[in-house]
């Protein structure tokens, strides 16, 4: 009998003992239920969001930070008060935190004695776990979590040494998706080093095993290599522009990323036709609306083509077909968000854009989370400093930098944001 087969046939054979409260098992069921099959991108007998669950029942830790996440979903379903989803946020950050000064106390900020302890790495899931708590709410901040993951992976060396359990390879690699799709929303750098394990390709040993990365966050790992690398060459041309220096050998590099992409996602050719009869998997879709948002990156960060260039609309409606073929609720469709909100910022026409807010009405009111409506007005007046610009270099006033200047104001806009969304 799976384990949720036995969660159905019998909910009492955990006992209560385990919870602070009835209410806290009901929150933990719920999870099981309902919220561990719309993390991944994927769900399936492997999920290892829903195996979680009963590694929690023997950790505090994750038994705290799950029933949080529980509560913060059923709030956005008018199935729970304020009240209560504040007093388990507060009682699951506490924990977080005793643990994370016995490691202090400890003084394990070296290899060693912590790699091989399940508490720590129990500490490294619960943390990372904190993106799914602010994702659902709607003035949660994430930055700092993040820092924190990075000091314990530090800790563990996995920044070095891929680990071998399901639970540190699932913390692991949730790590490295939010890491960099943090890093693209707030147009900075990683925190993960270059010589990262995950920023290595190779999708043997993450995308075809268990937990598979490709499963676990639409994105294939090598896809998520090429990723990390537009955000460092992003970073590197701004560098320049700011000082005034040349960057051609930077957009060789660029050139030669373009090139390997192209290469890696040769099947993917962006007409968006579906023979008849044919229906494609949505995971499917999925890879290939995050393989185009990486062009669209390259274009806009790296390139630094304007928003109404031929490239950018060509590579914003090659995304838009795959994503209209992405029915929400089908499950990849959860993963979602970071490809449309990049895709969507790039909208000009009256048309793209009430399907943009069709779209993420539909997302939302399906889904719920609270930082999809912030992602939303972050879009908006994305589009109302493109216009500006583009009227400003229309009439003539600034003919050559009123595009770069609205440009530099949403990237000053990227850095001060709050928002997360995966």
């Amino acid at each position: 009998m799976d384990e949720l087969g036995m969660l159905e046939r019998s909910p009492a054979v955990f006992p209560d003992a385990m919870f602070h409260s009835e209410e806290d098992r009901h929150a933990w069921e719920y999870y099981v239920r309902l919220v561990s099959s719309n993390v991944p991108a994927l769900d399936g007998p492997d999920n290892p969001y829903r195996q979680l669950s009963f590694t929690a029942l023997t950790s505090p830790i994750l038994l705290e930070t799950i029933v949080c996440i529980a509560t913060e979903h059923m709030l956005n379903f008018g199935l729970g008060n304020v009240s209560t989803a504040a007093q388990r946020q507060q009682r699951m950050l506490r924990t977080i935190g005793e643990s994370l000064h016995g490691i202090d106390a400890a003084g394990l900020h070296e290899t060693g004695p912590a790699a091989s302890n399940i508490d720590h790495e129990a500490l490294l899931t619960a943390v990372v776990l904190q993106g799914v708590v602010v994702a659902q709410s709607a003035d949660g901040v994430l930055e700092p979590h993040v820092k924190c993951a990075s000091f314990l992976m530090q800790t563990l060396d996995h920044f070095c040494q891929v680990p071998y359990s399901t639970l540190a390879r699932m913390a692991v690699q949730r790590f490295g998706m939010v890491d960099v799709m943090l890093a693209i929303s707030r147009q900075r750098r990683p925190y993960a080093p270059r010589n990262f394990v995950l920023h290595q390709p190779d999708p043997e040993r993450w995308d075809n095993s268990t937990p598979s990365f490709r499963k676990m966050t639409g994105c294939p790992q090598p896809l998520l290599c090429f990723l990390a690398r537009i955000s460092h060459l992003a970073c590197d041309v701004e560098e320049r522009l700011e000082q005034a220096v040349s960057f051609s050998d930077i957009l060789a590099q660029a050139y030669q990323l373009e090139s390997d992409l192209r290469s890696w996602g040769s099947e993917f050719t962006g007409t968006g036709t579906i023979p008849d009869g044919f229906v494609r998997p949505p995971l499917d879709i999925l890879t290939e609306c995050f393989y185009w948002t990486a062009h669209l990156l390259l274009a806009r960060r790296v390139f630094r083509d304007s928003t109404r260039s031929p490239r950018v609309q060509h590579l914003m409606h090659t995304c838009f077909r795959l994503m209209d073929q992405l029915s929400t609720g089908c499950g990849p469709d959860s993963s979602l968000p970071q490809p449309f909100y990049l895709a969507a910022r790039e909208a000009v026409t009256l048309e793209d854009r009430a399907w943009v807010r069709q779209k993420h009405e539909s997302m939302t009111d399906y889904y719920r989370e609270q930082q999809r409506n912030l992602a939303m007005h972050l879009t908006q007046r994305v589009w109302d400093i493109i216009d500006e610009a583009h009227v400003t270099n229309s009439i003539g006033l600034q003919p050559v930098t009123a595009v770069s200047n609205g440009d530099e104001t949403i990237r000053a806009m990227d850095q001060q944001s709050c928002l997360f969304i995966f």
